[in-house]
């Protein structure tokens, strides 16, 4: 079971909390420096630290702040999971979803019969962006944390219970639910046809929206980058339950589908507020511009299969987190599907030779005012992308 709960102070007291009376069996942590396994270690300090740091501790348009979001990874009492096998389970998951946060992980079995379960908090602030944490979907946790535990051998939460879950949180909210949860979900009909060699106009869509995705920073350019590969994108009727995007082919409007139906993470729900947040950025300027360059050039010469390539390497990209040629080398290492990505896109050029130098940072004053703020962080995310890409889809 997953249980979330959202943070409004110092994380001085969750800590304080979590390391009373010596009950924490371990401690593991993301981005922070930690001597090993010191439970005296103050790793709240230094997320408090970066809050202030960022000015991300300050209430936003009146509203009160949220310091950091804490999760309890609770396993099936019936696995008697091990601290070992929990550990993994709890890094793993914190590793995928909060990647470029602060987080600290603390190990309890303070409750009946012992089941050792996982407190993981997670501080507000973005280390890439410097931006707060948005909420993420807790269905989606929830989903990505049952799939993590089957992987492991470990029993996942009984599927008619998350339904019974799901069903009572539409009631209550009045809200329909989306036909998955799955970031990507790829129907029989779609994957029969790609295990055959086959084309499959679903799967070329998906290929084209995950790279229009990877290179947008805003709603505009994304629908822009679309319709320079061929794919137009409206948003569905009116009527319907949940308001989505729909994605088609130019050149057959009949072959239509809606983002959800590609997955959650294709979807206007998802997507939307990413886009308006100045996209994912994952990739550098450069970066960006060599995959929308590529992709231009396939589209125009007819090139699915480039399209393909492409997509996959960018979605390779994105999992391992890339940043140079060396990283793709040693993906390509192991063989398999990832060497055949990797050496793609390392010949393609998507990524520097070199690791890119982080950039410096900037606090903001905690005596700045608010508009101060807002013009710091105006400047520091202003990117010229657009254009540059503009210029090599549009001439």
């Amino acid at each position: 079971m997953l249980k979330s709960i959202a943070g409004h102070t110092s994380a001085r007291g969750i800590r304080r909390y979590l390391t009373k009376k010596n009950r924490a069996l371990a401690a593991d942590y993301l981005n922070i420096d930690a001597p090993a396994e010191d439970p005296s270690f103050d790793w709240a300090a230094v997320m408090d630290a970066t809050r202030r740091a960022f000015g991300n501790d300050l209430p936003w348009r009146g509203k009160r702040v949220r310091t950091y979001k804490h999760y309890i990874v609770s396993p099936d009492p019936k696995d008697r999971a091990s601290l070992e096998a929990l550990r993994k389970l709890a890094r793993a998951w914190a590793q995928e979803h909060f990647a470029d946060y602060e987080v600290a992980i603390v190990y309890h079995d303070d409750n009946e019969g012992g089941i050792p379960h996982a407190h993981i908090v997670v501080s507000n602030t973005n280390l890439e962006t410097g931006r707060r944490l948005q909420d993420p979907d807790p269905k989606a946790l929830a989903s990505s944390l049952q799939k993590l535990a089957e992987a492991q051998g470990l029993t996942p939460l009984n599927p008619s219970s998350a339904q019974g879950v799901a069903a009572r949180a539409e009631r209550r909210t009045g809200r329909p639910r989306p036909k998955t949860y799955r970031s990507e979900y790829v129907r029989r009909a779609e994957k029969e046809l790609q295990d055959r060699g086959e084309y499959s106009w679903t799967a070329d869509i998906r290929c084209r929206v995950r790279i229009a995705r990877s290179v947008a920073r805003s709603v505009g350019e994304f629908r822009s980058l679309l319709g320079a590969m061929g794919v137009t994108m409206s948003d569905n009727s009116s009527r319907a339950q949940r308001s989505d995007w729909i994605y088609a082919l130019e050149d057959h409007p009949s072959r239509r589908i809606g983002g959800e139906r590609l997955g959650l993470s294709y979807s206007r729900e998802r997507l939307e507020p990413l886009l308006r947040s100045g996209g994912m950025r994952r990739l550098s300027d450069a970066s960006e511009r060599t995959v929308a360059e590529i992709a231009r050039r396939a589209v125009e010469i007819g090139g699915l299969e480039e399209l393909s390539l492409l997509s996959r390497a960018v979605a390779l990209i994105e999992s391992s987190r890339a940043a140079c040629t060396a990283d793709l080398e040693a993906m390509a290492e192991g063989g398999g599907e990832n060497a055949t990505v990797a050496a793609y896109a390392r010949a393609a050029h998507i990524l520097p030779e070199e690791r890119p130098v982080a950039p410096s940072r900037h606090p903001i004053s905690r005596s700045a005012s608010d508009n101060q703020r807002q013009e710091i962080r105006s400047q520091e995310s202003r990117r010229t992308g657009e254009e540059r890409r503009r210029e090599g889809l549009e001439r």
